[in-house]
């Protein structure tokens, strides 16, 4: 499974703009960390129930090079037996979106499942690609973007008003030839009215999950957002146009993502944040 579609939204984490000065305008986003919780939307018969978290991280400890820590853990139950994924997510892309790095490890229920590793370059109209795990090759696509890039551009489309942005990507996955694309839908959001008095919690627990929130609203108040639903294909999809994996996230122009849906076809999952962090550019020259 491509590894973007199980970070799909997470492209609206992964990208912040440079303080040098650049050719063309980048837009600002922000460093921050972020928890989601998830809960099982929608099942097939084979699943009894399932839960997930994704836990991630996005900081920029060089000036114009942004790195993505991205955990997400998901178990599912079947029947009597319950099983455990973990997807691990390194990765770092530059700023002018020419140059990605990426390692990712998945464990079932405890046990190395896969590991990749790789780098990734545009060179005129191609992008080229070193894998050194789980073997080591090279080879070249189409120009494709990354996924900070593409974020980028998804905020730069919605703020110009298009509503429709279609996009060659690479995201790391070691069977990248099979030509991943995307096909974003973007519409208007207006993010829930804050109530004037929330209600009282019940207990301890609870007054800290409704605190949490507050701090979530307050650091997107006032911000621009758009409902983004994606559809991604590749050369394993439907004949009859349908994708592969569809997704919808509501992305803030700062490059937070919330209220999410990953469809994986015999399973969806919903979520939204749980906790909010945003974290401080560095001093560039």
């Amino acid at each position: 499974m491509p590894l973007r579609f199980i970070a799909a939204f997470a492209a609206g984490m992964t990208t912040v703009a440079s303080l040098a000065d650049t050719p063309r305008t980048i837009v600002p986003l922000a460093p921050h960390q972020a928890i989601y919780e998830l809960r099982l939307a929608d099942r097939t018969d084979d699943i009894a129930s399932a839960d997930g978290r994704i836990a991630m991280a996005l900081k920029s400890e060089t000036c114009g090079v942004y790195k993505l820590d991205y955990r997400f853990v998901a178990r599912f139950q079947q029947e009597q037996e319950i099983t455990q994924t973990d997807q691990q997510t390194v990765s770092t892309e530059n700023v002018a979106g020419t140059e990605f790095d990426f390692s990712t490890k998945t464990f079932v229920d405890g046990t190395a499942e896969k590991e990749v590793v790789g780098e990734a370059r545009q060179d005129g109209n191609a992008t080229k690609v070193v894998m050194t795990e789980p073997e080591e090759r090279s080879f070249a696509l189409p120009l494709s973007r990354f996924p900070m890039q593409h974020t980028r551009e998804l905020i730069e489309k919605a703020k110009a008003g298009q509503q429709i942005v279609e996009a060659r990507l690479f995201d790391g996955d070691d069977d990248s030839e099979k030509l991943l694309t995307s096909t974003a839908i973007i519409s208007a959001h207006e993010p829930a009215a804050a109530t004037p008095e929330a209600a009282k919690p019940e207990d301890a627990a609870a007054a800290a999950r409704q605190a949490l929130q507050a701090g979530i609203r307050s650091a997107l108040a006032g911000l621009r957002s758009w409902r983004v639903s994606e559809a991604y294909y590749n050369s394993d999809s439907d004949p009859d146009g349908l994708p592969v994996f569809r997704t919808s996230y509501v992305l803030y122009e700062n490059g937070v993502s919330d209220e999410l849906k990953l469809d994986f076809g015999d399973y969806v999952f919903a979520g939204s944040l749980s906790k909010l962090d945003l974290l401080d550019l560095p001093k560039c020259p």
